[in-house]
């Protein structure tokens, strides 16, 4: 993708508590940093650190960042029901979301945005784990959006999980973030 020079992407994402919302946020803004002159990650949870309310929001931009969480982001990833009731009608008129079809039973009642429901859960399970739900649904953004390229995500993963504690799902991560890729292309 040829960088425009104004470029600037907003997601706003959220779940619950131990879906790894704050991580696929943090890997976004990692990998964000090589592209973009400005980035901004803000994470948000609940007392619980577990099963409670998680979100963060990432923008990334050419140009100066006034506000660090956008009240209605361009784009969501959304992991739980409350998160649709929430960030779901704080979108954007012409956003996209990105649901996890296999927690979010619900239906986007807008005509106005773009939804792509992603069985993120139920492809990560089949993939190994459930915990890479999240890096499916990345997958899915970064090939709707082409905010940054797939490989340069990948990348990112690769020098955070590489040698340590995360390298068993090193693979697996990559394979979501394929995963959700191909589930967005094909739709």
């Amino acid at each position: 993708m040829e960088q425009k020079e104004s470029a600037r992407f907003q997601v706003g994402v959220a779940g619950y508590g131990g879906q790894g919302i704050l991580t696929i946020g943090k890997f976004l803004a990692e990998a964000g940093m090589s592209r973009y002159k400005h980035v901004v990650f803000s994470p948000s949870y609940g007392g619980a650190q577990r099963g409670g309310e998680s979100t963060c929001s990432v923008t990334l931009s050419d140009e100066e960042i006034g506000a660090l969480v956008p009240l209605n982001p361009s784009t969501a990833i959304i992991m739980s029901p409350e998160a649709l009731q929430d960030l779901g009608k704080r979108v954007k008129p012409g956003s996209i979301l990105f649901v996890d079809s296999s927690i979010v039973s619900d239906k986007v009642n807008r005509d106005d945005i773009k939804v792509f429901y992603i069985p993120a859960t139920e492809r990560a399970l089949k993939l190994g784990d459930s915990r890479v739900a999240g890096f499916v649904l990345l997958g899915a953004y970064l090939e709707a959006t082409k905010a940054i390229p797939l490989e340069l995500m990948e990348k990112a993963v690769e020098k955070k999980l590489a040698g340590g504690r995360g390298e068993a799902l090193l693979s697996l991560n990559k394979q979501a973030l394929r995963e959700g890729a191909r589930l967005v292309s094909s739709a």
